[in-house]
């Protein structure tokens, strides 16, 4: 059975992240029964009260971040609860991404959809959600107290939809959409139908038309105040000589080259697999940026660990203290078959590191002259940096927490 309790065991298990985030420099049995205490005092209270929620910024879209520790771990834990006793999974990026590049090579024809859901967080119903999870009666009454103490404080600092930020809005959307993904895998003319948050990826056999109609329909049923981007929405059709010898579709992080016309049924599509353009592009900015800081703090080491931040591959630790994931130029795109990209970026790094145009000049000037003419140490680090090599050695960089924040710093 679920323990659904806010006890100092679950404060143990859930609190590793927030403790490296606001109390780094004290020792974590400390910061746990801290921690603890002034969950006790919160719930001892007449009803457990959320401080005001922080504003803060998400991969460039506004978003919202707990006041304190005590508030963000309670939430951690009612998520977990929430995830257990509703049974949600989250999506895994890469099988889809698996399972979408063996579909492409299949040579039936076929009308390949990427899809994408307006504002999706911020047009859920919330007031719906949190309904339906209290009236259920999984959730312990101390748990639906918290969810709708939750939902009171977003909804006192007028705080529309689920807030961008927080792992309880990802928990909840995905109960609200789960219906419609089901509706959408039982429709006959769907071949293959998966989402990640909401991007949207679906092969059809009908025309896009009716898949367009269909989707909008199964939307109002479901969850109707959710509306497709049209903007963001495409459609390729394979098979189909008229839309040329190859196609491309771009799809969470990866672009995938589809030989577009079989001639025979029998004979699979090739199909090249790239890291996105866009995610190339973001690399070589931060690359920008990261001697645009050096050439104004000065800091090497931070420079070098930036540098090989990007260049190779390092351990996430989760939430639960054991769960460790790996992240970095490897493990984002194992799934790429063309390593052209990988050149690209060694090319465009050797080319910006000898360049005369700033960032890079001054910054270069700096690292020649340290050391004088025979201490030519931190040179020769910056030039063996290699992209292409820390994939396919998937070379492991180890940097502590407070170290991968002075990273991201400057990006």
């Amino acid at each position: 059975m679920l323990d659904q309790s806010f006890s100092e065991k679950a404060v143990k298990l859930l609190g590793i992240n927030t403790w490296k985030k606001n109390r780094p420099g004290t020792e974590y049995t400390n910061f746990v029964a801290d921690t603890y205490e002034k969950i006790e005092e919160k719930f001892n209270a007449d009803e457990y009260q959320f401080s005001q929620f922080e504003k803060k910024s998400f991969k460039g879209k506004g978003g919202w971040a707990f006041a304190s520790a005590a508030d963000e771990i309670v939430a951690k834990k009612l998520n977990d609860n929430i995830r257990r006793l509703f049974k949600i999974r989250p999506s895994d990026r890469h099988a889809i991404v698996k399972q979408t590049i063996a579909l492409a090579k299949d040579s039936q024809p076929i009308t390949i959809a990427r899809l994408d859901i307006k504002d999706f967080y911020e047009s859920l119903d919330r007031e719906s959600i949190v309904k339906f999870i209290t009236e259920e009666w999984l959730l312990s009454h101390q748990n639906r107290m918290v969810l709708k103490q939750w939902d009171k404080q977003l909804s006192s600092q007028g705080i529309q939809g689920l807030p961008r930020g927080m792992s309880l809005s990802s928990t909840l959307s995905e109960i609200r959409i789960r219906h419609f993904d089901k509706h959408m895998k039982l429709d006959s003319r769907v071949y293959f139908y998966a989402r990640y948050v909401d991007d949207i990826i679906v092969f059809y056999t009908g025309e896009q038309s009716q898949l367009e109609s269909m989707m909008t329909h199964r939307l109002e049923a479901s969850a109707q105040e959710l509306k497709l981007n049209a903007d963001k929405s495409h459609y390729t059709v394979l098979n189909d000589p008229a839309n040329g010898a190859s196609a491309e579709i771009n799809y969470l992080g990866y672009k995938l080259r589809i030989n577009n016309y079989s001639r025979k049924p029998e004979v699979k599509r090739e199909v090249k697999v790239f890291i996105s353009s866009k995610k190339v592009n973001r690399v070589k900015e931060r690359v920008r940026r990261a001697f645009r800081a050096y050439s104004k703090d000065r800091r090497y080491n931070l420079l070098l660990a930036r540098l090989k931040f990007l260049s190779a591959n390092q351990y996430i630790i989760g939430d639960i203290e054991r769960t460790k994931l790996k992240s970095g130029i490897y493990y984002n795109y194992p799934l790429i078959n063309d390593h052209s990209q990988l050149k690209e970026l060694d090319d465009f790094y050797q080319k910006f590191i000898n360049s005369r145009k700033e960032p890079a000049y001054s910054a270069m000037q700096l690292i020649k002259n340290h050391g004088g003419v025979t201490g030519n140490t931190r040179l020769k680090q910056i030039e063996a940096i290699s992209f292409k090599f820390g994939f396919k050695n998937r070379v492991m960089n180890s940097f502590t927490n407070e170290l991968n924040k002075k990273i991201k710093r400057c990006w």
